[in-house]
């Protein structure tokens, strides 16, 4: 037994040292901070070709033959913030029927199958400021997805069937509303700085849509899409003088005209500082946003906010993924920015959730690196790390032809130069250390911060208190009043 077991011992050694002397050497790689990669090549846009039919509208287009495929939208002036008080809602609504609805010689459910049959899309959609029907199509296939395309543009037909379907579907989305924890501190956070009473900030309720009717929205739509109100933007695998031809033909005859569209309603919000509370007790954690009304993407100091934002709270290497994440444990994911919009102010947003216990905790840690952040200069490190993350995700602005031309067409749309991106780039680059404090100083206002924390207020390690007085949010849900006829709209 003795010399078996010497004999296997021996066998084993010798095949242990056989594998080691056949194993590579495995080379001395360096280390990952002392890497150099060149510069991104400068980005060339293409410039499309544009002109104004006789009617008013206006047209880009943008030729790309790297794949037999063409693709557009036509972009409308309106929005859910020309909602009627009353009728909050009815943009959205209009938006989804318009396609639903289908044209007056196809029902939305014929569109569907012949577009299916094609590989084919045309969708619709109206957002805060602005509305868009779209389509996508294979290039051999042009002719008659934007004979389609055209119909929904000039006359969708409303359906009273797919107006109620719509209507009960926006109806359930009120009924489901408080189900997602965040989703209520993301909702509350906006609606709060916002203001409820605006339409930048005012919620939906069962009562707003039982008064829309099928005759609200075909209003709507005539009121806003007409040619001279519309861009429309194709791009894609066809030649610009043939489409140039194809859309003077589909369009050129469409000649309804309405008055000028208003200016969007003023945007008057006022900071709301103060602790919020949405109580869900059947939560094991706290969802929160921290933050106060940013700016416009024209400011002349978005650029340093950018790189402030992203210093703060983007990525694993910003201050507060380090600190409340990585050296507390406080919380998996936690996140900052400052948002600008094109017309209205964004929203300077500290998101992420944590245990109920550590609440308090995380919310003063974020207050103290935001304190930080305002109190001296950033590192070298740290400011060249944000700025490449920043200037190197401007090649995504680019990358395919969709998107460059959504992109100069939504520039025009808005009023913005041409070159905007260029300018932002080149004023990214000049962004120094003493810039991010100054802007963090100027714009990043502790006393404005307007706190929502949505969670189980009995499990919180501290009370909320202790960040200030608590103002309780009230998350029910309003049921409809009794319409007219007596047939009550009750709650889903």
């Amino acid at each position: 037994m003795n010399r078996r077991w010497f004999l296997a011992m021996a066998a084993g050694a010798g095949i242990a040292a056989a594998q080691q002397a056949t194993l590579p050497t495995i080379p001395h790689l360096p280390d990952y901070r002392t890497l150099k990669f060149p510069a991104l090549k400068a980005v060339q846009i293409p410039k499309p070709e544009s002109f104004t039919l006789p009617n008013g509208m206006k047209v880009f287009l943008l030729e790309n033959h790297e794949l037999p495929l063409v693709s557009g939208f036509a972009l409308a002036r309106t929005g859910n913030l020309f909602d009627p008080p009353a009728k909050r809602g009815l943009a959205d609504l209009t938006g989804t029927v318009l396609r639903t609805g289908g044209t007056k010689t196809l029902s939305g459910d014929q569109v569907d199958e012949t577009l299916e049959n094609m590989a084919a899309s045309v969708e619709s959609n109206i957002g805060e400021s602005r509305g868009t029907v779209s389509f996508s199509c294979l290039a051999e296939n042009t002719g008659d997805v934007m004979a389609i395309f055209r119909d929904f543009v000039t006359s969708a037909e409303f359906r009273q069937d797919k107006v109620d379907l719509a209507r009960m579907q926006l109806r359930s989305g009120i009924a489901r509303r408080n189900d997602d924890p965040s989703g209520i501190a993301s909702r509350e956070f906006t609606n709060i700085l916002y203001g409820r009473d605006s339409p930048y900030g005012w919620e939906i309720e069962y009562e707003h849509v039982d008064r829309i009717e099928r005759k609200d929205l075909v209003e709507f739509y005539r009121r806003y899409f007409f040619p001279s109100n519309i861009m429309l933007a194709v791009y894609g695998d066809f030649s610009s003088a043939e489409m140039r031809a194809r859309i003077e033909k589909l369009f050129g005859g469409w000649d309804y005209q309405q008055a000028p569209v208003p200016p969007f309603p003023a945007f008057s919000a006022k900071p709301a500082p103060g602790v919020y509370l949405g109580d869900r007790s059947d939560v094991n954690q706290t969802f929160f946003e921290i933050g106060h009304i940013g700016g416009l993407l024209n400011d002349k100091d978005y650029p340093a906010l950018q790189v402030a934002g992203n210093i703060l709270g983007s990525g694993f290497t910003s201050r507060l993924m380090r600190r409340v994440r990585t050296e507390l444990g406080y919380a998996y994911n936690i996140g900052a920015s400052w948002g600008a919009g094109y017309l209205s102010p964004g929203l300077f947003e500290i998101s992420g959730s944590t245990k109920s216990k550590t609440t308090v905790e995380t919310i003063r840690t974020v207050q103290q690196e935001l304190e930080k952040l305002r109190a001296t200069e950033v590192t070298a490190e740290e400011l060249q790390t944000a700025k490449d993350a920043v200037e190197n995700s401007f090649v995504f602005f680019f990358d395919t032809p969709a998107r460059t031309l959504n992109r100069l067409v939504l520039y025009q749309y808005y009023g913005y130069p041409a070159d905007f991106i260029f300018q932002y780039q080149k004023a990214i680059g000049q962004v120094t250390r003493a810039d991010v404090l100054r802007v963090a100083r100027k714009y990043l206002r502790p006393e404005n911060l307007t706190i929502v924390a949505v969670g189980n207020p009995k499990e919180f390690g501290a009370p909320l208190s202790a960040l200030g007085r608590v103002q309780p949010l009230d998350l029910t849900i309003p049921e409809a009043p009794a319409r007219a006829t007596g047939e009550g709209a009750k709650s889903q």
